[in-house]
């Protein structure tokens, strides 16, 4: 770097302004990209686009002061050292834009879904009666199992109720509040490997495809392996669990935090990745394509295709001309 600019380089820079009042609210699906990826890259790339050229101002402040003081060609000295200047304050840097908007977003609704799909509901085909596949005595049972949780308890009878009223069926899930920062590592190769509930939590059955389900509170003392796939902020759904039940607040609002620990669990139970973490991961893949120009046939999500148009000839629908995917009326 030509020695004319070095008097004016600042010695560190606030490259990002967070206000108090900025956080992520409207943007938790950047979160739940954190949660997947165990680390803020999500973030970080976001904060990149949402604050263009943001050592803008100190280059004119360095641009400035060279031009009070009479420096010869200012300008041209600025322009063919431009690269470096940046570079010099990006390594000077001292903002924390990523911590400050975790922090300024505090608590979130999350879940943690212990990968059981609980078969209660009913279903029904093309000219046949309703039907279950398994007893609400074997729904409830198979819950208290994964939960720790025994028979002639207060908490069985709550079980029982859940599945008595989960009509659809659903995943088994336990919802809190908490925050982003506390449930990350890092460090894929030295992560979390056990989660234990203790204390009082939100207990589901819930489809987030329908939007249907059942929920309550039960005080649990459970360890469990820690499946980072199974690990969710709750807007994550298509139909969240709070828009389903058109909650004031989060479900798990005044539920108590779990304790992850990289130790192994004691417990010797297993989990399987939650299917929610498939529905997600396809999730992510349509919204690639889109962002690159394309859209996916099976994609329903009518926001992701261009230039729709509307077919009045049967069977009367929506067309998106670039894949086929078709919306009937």
């Amino acid at each position: 770097m030509d020695a004319r600019i070095k008097p004016y380089l600042p010695d560190y820079v606030n490259l990002y302004y967070v206000d108090y009042r900025d956080d992520l609210q409207e943007h938790l699906d950047l979160l739940q990209e954190c949660l997947t990826n165990n680390n803020e890259c999500p973030l970080s790339e976001a904060i990149f686009d949402w604050w263009d050229y943001p050592e803008g101002d100190y280059i004119r402040e360095i641009e400035a002061g060279m031009e009070d003081d009479n420096i010869e060609n200012w300008s041209q000295i600025i322009e063919d050292n431009l690269d470096e200047i940046r570079e010099y304050l990006w390594d000077k840097d001292v903002s924390t834009p990523e911590r400050d908007l975790l922090r300024n977003t505090g608590h979130v609704s999350l879940f943690y879904s212990l990968g059981e799909d609980i078969d209660c509901g009913w279903h029904e085909a093309f000219l046949a009666q309703p039907w279950k596949n398994q007893s609400e005595e074997a729904s409830a049972w198979q819950i208290c199992r994964k939960l720790g949780i025994k028979k002639g308890t207060k908490e069985y009878d709550i079980v029982m109720e859940m599945v008595q009223e989960a009509h659809y069926g659903g995943e088994l899930r336990i919802y809190w509040e908490g925050d982003i920062e506390d449930l990350l590592t890092y460090d894929n190769d030295n992560d979390f490997q056990s989660i234990r509930f203790k204390g009082q939590f939100c207990v589901a059955i819930y489809n987030s495809n329908s939007g249907s389900g059942w929920y309550d509170y039960l005080t649990l003392d459970l360890e469990l392996p820690f499946i980072r796939q199974n690990l969710f902020v709750s807007a994550s759904d298509r139909y969240s669990i709070e828009d389903c039940f058109g909650t004031c607040g989060n479900v798990g609002k005044d539920c108590a935090e779990p304790i992850l620990s990289k130790d192994k669990p004691k417990s010797k139970k297993k989990l399987q990745v939650s299917p929610a973490a498939l529905r997600l991961s396809q999730e992510q893949e349509y919204i690639k394509t889109f962002k690159a120009g394309g859209c996916t046939l099976g994609d329903t999500n009518m926001k992701r295709h261009r230039n729709t148009y509307y077919d009045n000839n049967i069977p009367c629908g929506i067309h998106c001309p670039h894949c086929g995917q078709f919306w009937i009326d």
